[in-house]
């Protein structure tokens, strides 16, 4: 970096940029000095920097074109994270600074108007420089530690890192989970979704949604505070008011059009684009739930109250869930974060209409279409997913994969979509990705798309855009958008979200939380009432009155008690997870031990003979990139079941042929410390002296197989070892990477050590 400029700061580095970024930075603080900032004329030449790591907030200035954005809170996992990377803005998030001046609330930031100069060349972290000559930089003064607040950091760092210090989360975390419950709830059938459910059913249920809500959240959580939509108290209170609410109007639509119908309704979003009956609001019946418990946090409710309702509530979401997959598990989770919902003929469609996107001019058209569009939808529903909706991957025949997106941009059912009357319902995105290195994709519950590595975008080669005009628009009537009209809508969206914006910003903290909260009863309901015909009757009812239980907890929940509401339900399932607790992990018997001392022998495994499933839902194993590794539970596990094997063991003999190995082991090493430097000429005396000690260690190892079977395997890979060597492949003498001589016989080493329970440091046999 030049002597003109010295290091500030630093931060995670969300949206890379290979050439430095520089100019004037801007510390955007309240809505107000959003738009003020908007209003002031060209910014593309700006660095934003703001405080929290959420979407909305930023808005004006994401769609005015910014140079950079950087924020004190929030992670590259949030939304803003996942929109820099769309509009293709380099972006820096928990950037700490090391000096500058003060803001109101005490944090260090740069003057406003320092020249920054940023680096988010690398990954996971990037640097801020600022340009000398800009006044007198205060030094950071170290936070005085609170050992409070420290306490309750650390305590959100363990409980984030596991749900109750007990799950993990992803892949691993679902079927941990689901190993535990002792029904199988969530997974649907013909038969299970036409009856009433059992009590452990209905415990078994709500334990897993508390497990999926801290799944999808932890993410979330890394977004920091808005400054625009005040979301954890709407949010809080929505759900209460659906706890209260919602077992009437499902009531209503089950009656409307019977239960075969709501299992048909279920199943729209496979034969139909742009509709919000899709994936996430089926995952949305899970809402009412959580209003449930936080009640009973609130001291407002007994967790015992209405039984009758939360069977109802739960049914109505598994009966969508049977029509949206056809059976089995109900929970995108539980299908490897994979969501290809949309039937053969649509993915047909779309490969026969895409437009490649090879000029850079139409790509990045495109691009900005994207990320112009999800951020309307995205502050059009208040700061929530309500308003997007990803399906796929679909594989393409070519080896790449494809991504469906919905962007919902125009709701009758919101007064404040007037703005935006002559915007299509929803635009669906079709994009064609064909990656030139391995991307995995994961789609979670609530349809956010995460990828590894994170940019997937920088591989789009194609794509084709639908618009469906209105929410009752026949799908027949689904319309290809030309490149004219993505112009024109991506420019409308542009205005519409200043005047929403600005709305917004004019409004009270209890119209905001209003709101917010007619977009999560409502949306979470519309769709399905209004395909069972049934929506304006319910409006006409009182609909969007609020409840009495909703009313009794507004006050606490808008008066700062809804972060704390929502730690104890969120991440630790209060109100969800039985009194008891979880249920306790499957118990493992002594035939996974050949599994489990396999590994612990290994250090890692790829392949494995036996059901390393069943041991990773049992917590007791982990997939990693180097194979399966036990877990702590898995050691303490495989350490007791080796403890019972000993006892059945003769270890008198055992020790005895242990002697005999070791007679062979001191040679051995010292071939194996020769070969590493061994020449050309030396190599066949190894090769023999080799094969040789194999034949001196045979006799120890055929009396340990009589008195423990599984070290008869070791004999005939150490023999396989020596003839591929002696074929003149020298990697089968030492080489870590193979079934090498020295390979298989440290891992028999090891097992005479681990059996006998004795420590190879003690023992001083390295």
């Amino acid at each position: 970096m030049s002597e003109d400029y010295q290091l500030v700061g630093s931060g995670l580095t969300v949206c890379e940029h290979d050439a430095p970024v520089e100019g004037p930075v801007v510390w955007l603080d309240s809505p107000s000095a959003v738009l003020e900032f908007v209003a002031a004329g060209d910014v593309s030449e700006k660095i934003v920097l703001a405080r929290g790591g959420t979407t909305t907030f930023l808005t004006p200035a994401l769609t005015a074109g910014v140079k950079g954005v950087m924020t004190l809170q929030g992670a590259p996992e949030s939304h803003l994270g996942i929109l820099s990377r769309e509009y293709g803005i380099p972006c820096l998030m928990s950037v700490a600074f090391e000096r500058g001046v003060k803001s109101s609330r005490g944090e260090t930031i740069p003057p406003d108007g320092a020249i920054l100069r940023l680096d988010v060349s690398t990954h996971p972290e990037g640097r801020v420089f600022i340009a000398n000559g800009n006044g007198h930089l205060d030094v950071a003064e170290p936070a005085e530690v609170d050992a409070e607040a420290a306490a309750q950091a650390e305590q959100l760092r363990a409980l984030m890192a596991s749900y109750r210090g007990e799950l993990p989360k992803g892949s691993a975390g679902d079927r941990q989970i689901r190993a535990r419950l002792r029904t199988g709830v969530v997974s649907t059938s013909d038969e299970n979704v036409r009856r009433d459910l059992a009590g452990g059913e209905v415990s078994d249920y709500l334990s897993y949604a508390g497990w999926n809500l801290w799944d999808l959240i932890a993410a979330r959580q890394t977004e920091g505070e808005s400054g625009l939509i005040p979301r954890q108290e709407y949010e809080t209170v929505a759900f209460v008011q659906q706890w209260s609410t919602y077992a009437r109007w499902y009531a209503r639509i089950v009656e409307a059009i019977g239960v075969d119908g709501v299992i048909e309704l279920g199943s729209l979003p496979r034969r139909e684009i742009g509709t919000k009956v899709n994936h996430v609001h089926v995952w949305a019946t899970l809402c009412p739930l959580f209003g449930r418990a936080i009640a009973t946090e609130l001291g407002l409710e007994d967790a015992s109250a209405r039984p009758e309702d939360l069977d109802a509530l739960i049914q109505f979401g598994r009966r969508l869930q049977h029509g949206l997959w056809g059976g089995g598990p109900g929970f995108v989770a539980s299908r490897g974060y994979a969501a290809p919902v949309l039937e053969a003929s649509w993915l047909e469609r779309f490969r026969d209409e895409e437009r490649r996107l090879d000029d850079p001019d139409e790509l990045s058209a495109f691009r900005r279409f994207n990320a112009t569009t999800e951020l309307c939808g995205f502050l059009l529903h208040y700061d929530c997913r309500a308003g997007l909706c990803d399906t796929g991957p679909y594989p393409l025949p070519d080896g790449g994969f494809l991504l469906v997106r919905d962007h919902f941009l125009h709701e009758p059912g919101y007064e404040w979509a007037s703005v935006i009357d002559d915007l299509p319902h929803c635009v669906t995105e079709a994009m064609f990705f064909r990656p030139d290195e391995d991307v995995s994709i994961a789609i979670n519950d609530i349809a956010t798309t995460f990828a590894q590595p994170a940019n997937y975008l920088k591989h789009l080669s194609g794509a084709v855009v639908y618009a469906r005009d209105r929410w009752d628009t026949p799908v027949s009537e689904v319309r290809r958008l030309d490149e004219a009209e993505m112009a024109r809508i991506a420019h409308r969206c542009d205005e519409a979200m200043l005047g929403l914006y600005q709305r917004i910003g004019d409004q009270s903290v209890d119209e905001r939380i209003a709101d917010g909260v007619k977009v999560y009863t409502r949306d979470m309901m519309m769709p399905y009432a209004r395909a069972a015909g049934v929506w304006d009757e319910m409006v006409a009812a009182g609909f969007d009155e609020l409840s009495d239980l909703a009313r009794d907890a507004y006050p606490a929940l808008t008066g700062g008690a809804a972060q704390q509401v929502l730690g104890a339900v969120f991440l630790m399932g209060q109100g969800l997870v039985p009194a008891e607790g979880l249920p306790p992990a499957p118990e493992v018997g002594p035939e996974a031990l050949p599994v489990l001392h396999e590994i612990a022998i290994k250090g890692s495994c790829p392949d494995v003979d036996g059901d390393a499933e069943a041991l990773e839902a049992a917590g007791l194993v982990v997939a990693t990139a180097a194979g399966l590794m036990l877990t702590e539970a898995g050691h303490a596990r495989h350490d007791e079941l080796l403890a019972a094997q000993r006892e059945s063991v003769d270890l008198g003999r055992l020790a005895a042929a242990y002697e005999r190995f070791l007679a062979v082991n001191g040679p051995m090493k010292s071939l194996s410390a020769r070969a590493g430097s061994a020449g050309e000429d030396e190599r066949f005396d190894l090769v023999g002296q080799a094969a040789e000690l194999v034949e001196r260690v045979e006799p120890a190892l055929r009396r340990t197989a009589d008195v423990l079977p599984r070290f008869a395997g070791y004999l005939p890979r150490l023999q396989e070892a020596i003839r591929r060597v002696e074929e003149d492949d020298w990697s089968y003498l030492t080489s870590p990477s193979v079934d090498s001589v020295h390979t298989v016989w440290m891992e028999c080493h090891e097992d005479y050590l681990q059996t006998l329970g004795r420590s190879r440091e003690a023992e001083g046999s390295y």
